[in-house]
């Protein structure tokens, strides 16, 4: 396996910007403030509106895309409909949603996009003014915050089954070090899966 050079970009996360030289073969690596990793956004200041805003545009448009030939198909049962969007679209919506902190900003974003796709998927809108909740049950599709919440509970569980040595378990056991900054202290995610309604 060899290394691409021009490929290859660091990035630094923390409060402030921070220079990080890095070499590669005597060859210095870009610093950059942000870079999309297997589909997710990720940024020095971890800007969770931003990455999950980045990420919501993506399912809106794979969304749209099938709204012609899927979501309008006449001939096509409801069942299959559900199906698709739960195969093609949710899992773009929710891509690595078990690793982050949720806000009620986010989650809204999530649901909103979940909304407008099966509204489409029953041939309604806006107009017709009928509850998210009437639409939800008879397609059998769960509400995608409760449905994070499990993914978010099943990460839990497989991390607390790793050795004491993997990266992941002992990020999730260490406590943040240093003076906290002023204002309001962002939500952690152990704050998420601990006031997570139970399933």
């Amino acid at each position: 396996m060899e290394i691409s050079l021009s490929k290859t970009k660091s990035l630094t996360i923390s409060r402030n910007y921070t220079k990080c030289e890095v070499e590669l073969r005597g060859t210095p690596i870009e610093q950059v403030p942000n870079f999309n990793y297997l589909g997710a956004e990720i940024s020095a200041e971890r800007e969770l509106k931003q990455e999950v805003r980045t990420q919501v545009m993506k399912a809106a448009r794979i969304s749209g895309c099938l709204y012609n030939t899927i979501w309008r198909n006449k001939h096509m049962s409801t069942d299959c409909k559900v199906r698709i969007y739960k195969t093609n679209v949710r899992p773009v919506l929710t891509y690595g949603s078990e690793t982050r902190a949720e806000t009620a900003y986010t989650q809204q974003l999530l649901r909103t996009i979940e909304i407008k796709t099966i509204s489409a998927i029953h041939g309604k809108t806006l107009r017709d003014k009928i509850p998210s909740d009437h639409l939800r049950h008879p397609s059998a599709i769960q509400d995608i915050n409760k449905w994070t919440d499990a993914r978010r509970r099943e990460w839990d569980a497989h991390v607390r089954r790793m050795e004491d040595n993997r990266l992941a378990k002992i990020a999730g056991d260490s406590r943040p070090q240093g003076v906290r900054r002023r204002g309001r202290p962002k939500k952690r995610w152990k704050e998420c899966l601990i006031k997570a309604p139970p399933p």
